[in-house]
């Protein structure tokens, strides 16, 4: 099968050898997609168009201002909040009509486009678009790789929400068949990983009761952040305050 813009970076992905092949390649796709919307995305009307519609979330704003474009970010949040100026221009102040009066049109209107553009995210609908095809590609090459399935296996497996959707898209994608042939070998891999973690956390919590002091904890010391891995995702883990610890 040739190498493809979405093959690649699966592959690249599990030789990698991360804790989750899927949240690095999220995180690549991320940070290419915060980039992009102050660098190149400028030259491109549409995409202009589509951060002045949708704007960004907060993870990813924060994001944005960490970038060294500050000229850049304030001409993408002028035209934003041009658009945000027209939905907020109708006026809502009527004698016979309030903001929230049952049946008033103007008033559901004014809610609808507000809600829109205050939980819609530019680069969040970027990613989620690649990162589908990630997930189709990725079943596509169990079907079509012979060695493929075999290079999944020798992976330690995934966090839960990435597992959740390739399972998800491997049923849609794949007849009864090739699911059992394909992707029932995963699902079994994947559940001896939750149990390996579940041991650990089971050891890590003996190992608080006093007749288990002083005994050597056979469990990594990272039990807790990679089970929060395994559970959630891939994260940055923030430095713990002295009186935490």
């Amino acid at each position: 099968m040739k190498e493809t813009i979405y093959t690649i970076p699966i592959n690249e992905a599990l030789e990698k050898g991360d804790f989750c092949p899927f949240c690095g390649m999220y995180e690549e796709l991320e940070q290419e997609a915060v980039r992009y919307a102050v660098g190149a995305a400028m030259m491109e009307p549409d995409f202009r168009a589509i951060t002045n519609e949708k704007g960004f979330c907060k993870k990813h704003m924060r994001d944005l201002n960490a970038q060294s474009k500050a000229l850049a970010l304030a001409l993408v949040f002028d035209t934003h909040l041009d658009n945000i100026e027209k939905i907020m221009s109708n006026d809502l102040t009527g004698e016979k009509k309030g903001l929230f009066k049952k049946g008033d049109d103007a008033g559901e209107k004014y809610l609808s486009e507000l809600k829109h553009v205050t939980e819609s995210c530019t680069i969040c609908a970027r990613i989620e678009n690649t990162f589908l095809r990630y997930m189709e590609n990725f079943v596509y090459m169990l079907k079509k790789e012979p060695e493929f399935l075999n290079k999944v296996l020798s992976c330690d497996g995934f966090c839960m929400e990435h597992f959740y959707m390739l399972f998800e898209t491997a049923k849609k994608e794949l007849s009864a068949t090739d699911f059992e042939k394909y992707f029932v070998p995963i699902a079994k891999h994947q559940k001896k990983r939750v149990e390996k973690y579940h041991q650990y956390i089971k050891t890590f919590v003996e190992s608080f009761d006093y007749n288990n002091a002083g005994k050597p904890m056979d469990a990594p010391k990272d039990t807790l952040i990679k089970t929060s891995f395994l559970l959630n995702g891939e994260f940055k883990p923030k430095e713990k305050k002295l009186d935490d610890i």
